[in-house]
């Protein structure tokens, strides 16, 4: 990946160093031609030819210091390695002259030419290798051209002496071209070890400002936090003290009462939305796509927030559709439920619209959600998916949220594939949209809005608890009792395995993830379950509770097909749990027996049914559910909190 950025460096850095010694060549070429010139002067061969010659020699020079005043000026007219091209082609013409000039040498009568000639050729091959050796196209276009000739002329003579000389020429042409070439290796690792250093620095000023950005946007995040969490903490607080009034009438305890009601119904919402986004960023929530009709999704959300609009004179309008999607019908409420309630919280008139579009879309549409609200400006676009932060309410009103909403859309929207757009100005509402996939109708297993009946109880079932905690014990206990079940706690795996030993048969196993003596309840689980599978009892059950959010073992449990119940736990999630849990297995084991009674034919079509029932299926408030229990659990699941049972 970092190849290029490399060679370009090396490129620049041979361009600065091979033009930053062309004003020496050039004095130092004229210093030759004035040597050769003197020379030869006393008895010049051929005279034409040696004008023409030492005058290309000269003409070659100017146009190798006009190159220079051109990289000097224009550095960026060109790229590096068209500058080292350039001056490679400088070099062949400037050293092509000198080189071939030996010819005049072995012409004239006066025979010690050759060797003064062949020595100010050495010379300048020594300045070739020292200004030009770093580079293998500039050094292998200069040296051949000024060596080759005498080589071959000294050896052309078939006398002793010049024999030896081209021998040792041919010498040194092979050794200055071995250090030339440990002298690019060498040039190479510097540079390259220059640029790693570089590199290096960038990185850690990146991380360095990656890192400052997360503990700012931390350090807000608990600041905000820390306010909306102080703030209904401080009126219970106040609420509680008043309560100890002697002077106070029984309805105005009711009414402190009712105001610390809804204060801890703050409180405990704030907690779930802040879970849910660690959820999101643990990657423990997973995406279980089903075929559905986008019409019952439309009217499950609408006729939620139909109400509160209609309260606020606002209209809401749901286009109708027949499309069907393949998606996660679950977290898809979810992301029109924030969208709906932010569009009819900052909405004061107007109309609310909820719909879907294909245009722009080969497969699948955008679903869109209008609003004719206040609108957002263009600078808080990004700004408004921060944890915590509101545009339109800088005063922390509990009321209108805490600004967890949209960031935990956007997180949504991410895993469900797609990406959340928005098209807002002030004074003209706001457009949020993001894509869905097409579906298939034929592979719909059930409507979103069926009721399943019988729904399975929790009286007279068995239930084995595990948690080292006596108080959580107790705490289950009595209230699986209220609900007519027959409970069984347990410290541990030994105690639990004990219990097991002793006859108790449970209907459900409940455990905590972190135990004592390092153990975990998956470990504890998987004992458990391996020692009824013994006993003949398959089927049976379990269910994981922890405020673990990113253990890489919760993901691996959801593969095991052992749910995963995220605290804190409200009594009527832990029995919706717990009976669907219940439902989906007698479902299982009907479905099992059909299979068996069904002809071959029957068989293939009921398990072609099935779809994508193999995954596991995330619930609502996080639970990490075997197959199928999604589809129960968004068909079960409360419209609000106020119908979760104690």
């Amino acid at each position: 990946m970092r190849a290029d950025p490399i060679q370009r460096a090396i490129d620049e850095d041979l361009v600065r160093v091979l033009y930053a010694q062309d004003p020496i060549a050039f004095f130092s070429h004229w210093f030759s031609i004035a040597v050769l010139v003197a020379i030869y002067w006393p008895a010049i061969p051929s005279p034409p030819l040696f004008i023409a010659c030492f005058g290309f020699y000269a003409a070659a020079n100017c146009a190798g210091l006009a190159l220079w005043i051109c990289n000097r000026r224009y550095p960026h007219v060109m790229s590096p390695r068209g500058w080292i091209n350039l001056h490679a082609v400088r070099g062949v013409l400037l050293y092509s002259a000198p080189g071939i000039a030996i010819w005049f040498a072995f012409q004239s009568p006066q025979s010690d030419l050759p060797l003064l000639h062949t020595v100010m050729l050495v010379t300048l091959a020594a300045g070739v290798f020292m200004s030009n050796g770093f580079d293998l196209l500039n050094f292998a276009t200069a040296i051949p051209f000024l060596l080759f000739p005498s080589i071959v002329l000294h050896f052309g003579t078939h006398t002793f002496d010049r024999t030896i000389v081209a021998i040792v020429l041919a010498f040194f042409f092979c050794a200055i071209n071995v250090y030339a070439l440990s002298y690019r290796k060498l040039f190479q690792q510097v540079v390259q070890a220059r640029v790693d250093q570089q590199y290096l620095a960038e990185s850690l000023a990146v991380q360095k400002h990656v890192a400052e950005e997360a503990s700012l946007a931390k350090t807000r995040f608990f600041a905000a936090a820390s306010h909306d969490l102080r703030q209904p903490l401080h009126a219970i607080g106040l609420l509680a003290a008043s309560l100890n009034d002697p002077a106070a009438t029984p309805a105005q305890h009711a009414k402190t009462a009712e105001h610390i009601v809804y204060n801890v119904e703050a409180l405990n919402q704030l907690f779930n939305q802040v879970l849910d986004l660690a959820r999101l960023e643990s990657g423990v929530t997973q995406v279980i796509r089903l075929h559905f009709r986008l019409s019952e999704l439309f009217e499950r959300v609408g006729s939620q927030y139909r109400p509160q609009a209609a309260a606020k004179g606002l209209a809401l309008r749901i286009a109708p559709t027949s499309m069907v999607v393949h998606d996660d019908p679950v977290l898809l409420e979810r992301v029109l439920s924030n969208l709906l309630s932010n569009a009819v919280r900052y909405t004061e008139e107007g109309a609310i619209w909820l719909g879907v579009r294909r245009a722009g879309r080969a497969t699948g549409g955008y679903i869109e959600v209008r609003d004719s609200g206040i609108g957002i400006p263009v600078e808080e676009h990004e700004r408004i998916f921060e944890e915590f932060y509101q545009v339109a309410n800088p005063q922390r009103d509990a009321r209108q949220g805490h600004g967890l909403g949209l960031p935990t859309v956007k997180r949504l929207v991410s895993m469900l594939g797609g990406e959340l757009q928005l098209r807002s100005a002030p004074g003209r509402g706001s457009v949020f949209r993001f894509p869905v996939q097409a579906g298939d109708a034929s592979g719909i297993v059930a409507s979103l809005n069926e009721a399943v009946a019988g729904g399975a109880s929790a009286q007279g079932r068995q239930v084995l608890c595990i948690d080292d905690e006596p108080s959580i014990l107790e705490g289950l206990s009595a209230l699986l009792g209220r609900w007519g079940c027959t409970v069984r706690g347990a410290r541990d795996e030994t105690a639990a395995l004990a219990a097991l030993a002793d006859g108790f048969v449970p209907d459900a196993v409940l455990c905590d993830y972190q135990l004592a003596n390092h153990r975990t309840g998956a470990q504890a689980l998987t004992a458990v379950r391996n020692m009824l599978a013994r006993a003949g009892h398959e089927g049976v059950v379990t269910l994981l509770i922890t405020g673990d959010m990113a253990s890489a073992e919760l993901a691996a449990l959801a593969l095991q097909g052992i749910p995963v119940l995220h605290k804190p736990v409200t009594a009527a999630r832990l029995r919706r749990t717990l009976e669907m849990l219940w439902q989906q297995a007698e479902l299982d084991k009907g479905r099992a027996a059909a299979v068996v009674e069904l002809p071959a034919a029957d068989k293939v079509t009921d398990a072609g049914s099935k779809g994508g029932s193999s995954s596991k299926d995330t619930g609502a408030d996080g639970v990490t559910m075997p197959p199928g229990a999604a589809r129960i659990e968004a068909r079960h699941r409360p419209q609000s909190a106020s119908q979760e049972e104690g």
